[in-house]
Formats: C-alpha cells, structure tokens, sequence
C-alpha cells in the first residue's frame, strides 16, 4: 500500500464550551453591589465563552429585574424565610447542579452564607466580592457574622475587594487571607446623552440655582446628618445653592428625622429629598458638584458615575474615595467634619476654573482606568485561574485542562 493510501489518525472533534457561571446577589432593589451584577451580565451577554445566570434571594419586580430580564439574561428568583431557609438552599442547589454551573460569584452577605455552603456542597469553585471597608459581620448577627466568616475562610473561597482600603479592613473577616484587588467599574450606560442635563433642570426647576447632589440610600453609614449641617453653612453663604439627595430610604424614622433637620437648619426649601429615581445620570449631568460625607464606604460606584458624567467631587476620606480620586483636584477631607465639608464645598463652588478642571479630570480618570471591559476580563480571568473553566470536549465528553490564557488582557488600574 503506498503512503498515500495510509490509513490517517482518527481525529476526535472539539466543542468549546463556555464557562457556565452563577452570580448570586441579595437582591435587585438598589445599589452598588446590585448595579454591577447587571453592569457585568450586560457586558458577557454577547461573549461566547461565558453564560451567566442570576440568582436573587429576593423576589420583585425591580428596574434592575427589568433590565436583565430585557437583556435576555437568566434571572431565577430564590426568596427564603431567613439566612438559613432549608428549603431555599436546596432549590438553590439544585438549580446549580442542574445547569451544570461551574464557578459561583456571590454579592452581599446573605448571597455569601447561602452560595458559599451550596458551591462547597457541590464542590464548585467560589468567590465573593467585599463591597464596603468596614467590617460587615460588625452590622449583622452573631449567627450571620460566624456563617460569614466561615464561608470567607473556606480554602474553596476567592475573596475579592473592590480596593485596597477594602481588602485591608476585610483580613479581620477572612482570617488573614489576601483578597484580590478588582477595582469597580461604570458601565457606558451611566453616561447621560448630550442635552440630558438640561431638561433635567428644566423639569425640576433648577434653572438659576448651583446644584450640590448626593446619591445613596437614607442609611446610616451615608451620614445625611453632617451633610446637611454642612450644606447650611454653605448656604448661608451662596443663597442660590440647592442639595439633591437621591436614594431609597429603607429606615422611616432616619428619614423623618432628616426632614425634621432640614426644616430645624431653615433649609428645607433648599434640600430635595428624590428618592429612589432610575435617571441618576441625568440627574448627575445636572448638577454642578457631586458630594458625599459619608462615615464609611467601599469604592462607590455612584462617585465613579458622578465621574464619567464630568462632576467634580467633594468626598470624605473613607475606603478608597482618595485612590480613586487621585491627580484629579476634587477635594477630600475628614469624616465627621461638617465644617470642613462646608470649606470645601464652598471653595469648589466659588472658583469655577478650578471646578472645571477637576471635571474634566474626574471625566477622563473614569473612563480610563474604571472601564468595563478591563473589569471584566479580569474577572473572567480569576475564574479561569481557578482551573474550572469549561474546556474543549472530546468526542467522548471528557474536558481536556487547559491553562490560563497567557495573552488575556486583564488589568485593571
């Protein structure tokens, strides 16, 4: 038989297969946490190599829900009693056996506890993500506090910060363990079109006034207090300045108690309480400075949506508002120091070309080192360190291991 007519090698055939992952979040009401959950869902719709599901221990209709939903993306809702609902945690079970989920990220506490011990059941590879520098099991229950900490020191357990300040303070919780350090990112969406800013004005009658805003539910952490003490001391001195306040107000009484404040200040007539509202970038492309006093945070992303929109900022010096800030003139000072909140509110809105470098700082520091597309690439790339993406499948069904892609561009500043 000549050469030519040698029987050739049986080749097998290869299917790439997408990482089947889980995301897993308290709830889609409001917030942080909630807006990167569907900033990163959006952003992987499209990618062949992954398929997301959400899961949310909550249940309702919420604009987040919607949006996702609109997406096209899996949203299975797993309300439960309390933290330790048996019944939740094994349909929540199930449904990760089911699709065959290969890596679980979970949000939030509750979405830790409950996520953690189920991939740990099902052998899956885990991660959480910290969102705030102040320790969390400090705010919760000493039964929710020990689940938690368990669950952050579990060798399956990838903890992850949203900044350095974050995974600092986060080593009392996971017992001394590093966190990776993945830097928030602002969605293109938290951008308003050209003009938005002006009908906003037009429609709350802002026209002639400087607007201060402030984004973030009525909690305690947000320390409204201060920043209403320090808005009339600004407004003593600038009558024709205005303070919107957008956020949810989940405790009645904090909120009643900051109405009462305002009207006790004489200041109620410049302060706008707007609550939960789905337009914030139109609202941040309306105001002149973006501002929060603050006790504690994370790495907010409502500072780096006020930032992409072309806000200068004044900020407390809490998590890690002055990393992300840097090199852009917004000023940060002390928490707990309502008159120098007031000094530097004051200043910025009284020297308008130092107030407008700073926004275009803040504007082209945003979309450069805090784009999606970097977040997520670094993200997926954790996932696939982890050794538990889907890989090519042989004829035969077995997955062949691979190595992490070495090429990837992952970096995020």
């Amino acid at each position: 038989m000549s050469d030519g007519n040698k029987a050739q090698p049986l080749k097998l055939a290869y299917k790439a297969q997408p990482l089947k992952l889980a995301y897993i979040v308290d709830t889609l009401v409001t917030g942080g946490a909630e807006r990167l959950v569907v900033t990163f869902a959006k952003a992987v719709k499209s990618r062949q190599d992954i398929h997301l599901t959400v899961f949310v221990l909550s249940t309702g209709e919420t604009a987040f829900f919607k949006e996702l939903k609109d997406a096209g993306v899996e949203v299975v809702c797993l309300p439960g009693k309390n933290l330790i609902d048996a019944a939740r945690f094994l349909r929540l079970v199930s449904a990760l056996r089911s699709r065959s989920i290969d890596y679980v990220h979970a949000h939030l506490i509750t979405s830790t506890v409950v996520g953690g011990f189920a991939a740990a059941l099902l052998g899956i590879a885990f991660a959480t993500t910290i969102h705030n520098v102040k320790a969390s099991t400090a705010r919760v229950s000493k039964v929710r506090s020990f689940l938690y900490r368990r669950v952050l020191r579990m060798s399956r357990t990838t903890p992850i910060a949203v900044g350095q300040a974050v995974a600092e303070a986060a080593l009392a919780d996971t017992g001394q363990r590093d966190c990776l350090v993945v830097a928030n990112a602002v969605s293109p969406e938290a951008v308003a079109p050209a003009g938005a800013g002006a009908v906003i004005r037009a429609d709350l009658g802002l026209e002639g006034h400087r607007v201060l805003i402030a984004v973030g539910a009525i909690i305690g952490q947000k320390a409204y207090q201060d920043l209403l003490v320090a808005f009339s001391q600004v407004a003593a001195q600038t009558p024709d300045v205005l303070l919107l306040i957008v956020g949810n107000a989940p405790e009645a009484g904090r909120y009643a108690a900051l109405q009462t404040q305002a009207r006790d200040l004489r200041i109620d007539g410049q302060v706008r309480f707007l609550g939960l509202r789905r337009d914030i970038p139109d609202l941040l492309a309306a105001a002149d400075l973006f501002v929060s006093a603050s006790h504690w945070e994370g790495a907010p992303v409502s500072l780096l949506e006020a930032m992409a929109n072309g806000l200068a900022c004044v900020m407390t010096d809490v998590g890690d508002n002055r990393q992300i800030l840097s090199g852009t003139g917004s000023p940060i000072v002390a928490a707990s120091q309502p008159e120098a909140l007031a000094e530097a509110l004051t200043d910025m809105l009284n020297d308008h070309p130092a107030r407008a470098r700073a926004r275009q700082a803040a504007r082209t520091r945003a979309l450069k080192h805090y784009g999606v597309e970097a977040w997520v690439n670094r993200l997926i790339g954790i996932y696939r360190d982890a050794g538990v993406r889907q890989q090519p499948q042989s004829a035969g069904g077995d997955r062949v291991p691979l190595q992490p892609d070495p090429n990837r561009k992952d970096g995020v500043s």
